[in-house]
């Protein structure tokens, strides 16, 4: 067989390779950025303000809600909790159904759901999130906070208690995990390193994270840290309003979400943190269904 090298064999080789590259998708770029997280935000916010609207008019019209809308803000908690659960339920309709048009890949994958990881370390997920409720517990017990907050009116009848429980501990941590650390957190670390770029710093610093790191790939560990800090300081800021804004129960949750961010960064997967948080989440209120007897003797929670 001859071996005789022809310059028209290796013009040949370039053009299919050439012409295989050329078939490849492009990189795509990480998401979600800011953008998105905002319209995300947009989207809630206006689902939340139509389902208001529509389960107020429809409350009143078959009279299980007073005429007079400044009574509903107290003494409703169903009401809030059905405005909550078609708000959360509207606004991931919206983001399952456009943003994986946006991102060219599936949802799951572009807010880094992995589920898959759940299965290998529930082991360790189902009790870390015990643990975490029970050290979050310990640290609220030693703060001087006030006896009376607006999260206490969920806890006034065993109906209340019985729905709250449910929804606190399958739907809301799903929905919020999406959010702060599906959206918010990937999209300000994106942004950190754009402004970082921006201001000229080292490309050492701004490299992605390796394949084999305490942090996902695609963004420098600074943005995850940054990120990670900001999250969860705004995730605690959410539930202010419900703690009376007690400004030392807030700081506890923000400890709080930064553990559910070092598992959402460490395990790189949202499902793995929702699995925390639920766990966290329905551990209060198993130590709440003993120490009322089933939720039937709530006066106790008074005397806490």
């Amino acid at each position: 067989m001859s071996t005789e090298f022809r310059p028209e064999d290796y013009i040949r080789t370039l053009s299919t390779a050439d012409a295989a590259a050329a078939q490849e998708p492009a990189a795509l770029k990480p998401q979600p950025n800011l953008g998105y997280t905002l319209l995300l935000l947009l989207v809630g916010f206006i689902a939340l303000l139509v389902t208001g609207v529509i389960v107020t008019a429809v409350g009143i019209r078959l009279h299980l809600l007073p005429r007079d809308v400044s009574q509903l803000t107290h003494g409703f908690p169903k009401t809030n909790i059905l405005i909550e659960a078609l708000t959360f339920a509207l606004t991931a309709m919206f983001a399952v159904l456009v943003f994986p048009r946006m991102w060219h890949r599936s949802f799951g994958e572009g807010i880094g759901w992995h589920r898959r990881t759940v299965g290998r370390y529930l082991s360790w997920l189902i009790p870390g999130g015990v643990l975490l409720s029970i050290v979050a517990q310990l640290l609220e017990s030693r703060l001087n906070l006030q006896k009376e907050m607006p999260i206490d009116e969920f806890f006034r009848h065993p109906s209340d208690v019985w729905v709250v429980a449910l929804f606190g501990t399958l739907a809301a941590p799903v929905c919020e995990e999406i959010f702060f650390r599906g959206f918010l957190l990937r999209g300000l670390a994106i942004a950190w390193d754009w402004c970082a770029r921006k201001l000229g710093s080292t490309n050492e610093s701004l490299a992605p994270s390796p394949a084999v790191s305490a942090f996902p790939p695609g963004s420098s560990p600074a943005a995850w840290i940054a990120a990670g800090i900001v999250s969860s300081g705004l995730f605690a800021a959410m539930h202010a309003k419900q703690l009376g804004f007690a400004w030392s129960a807030v700081a506890v949750l923000w400890l709080v979400g930064g553990v559910l961010t070092a598992v959402r960064i460490r395990l790189n997967s949202v499902a793995a943190s929702a699995v925390v948080h639920a766990v966290y989440n329905g551990w209060i209120f198993v130590i709440i269904f003993f120490y009322t007897g089933a939720f039937r003797h709530l006066d106790k929670l008074g005397s806490r």
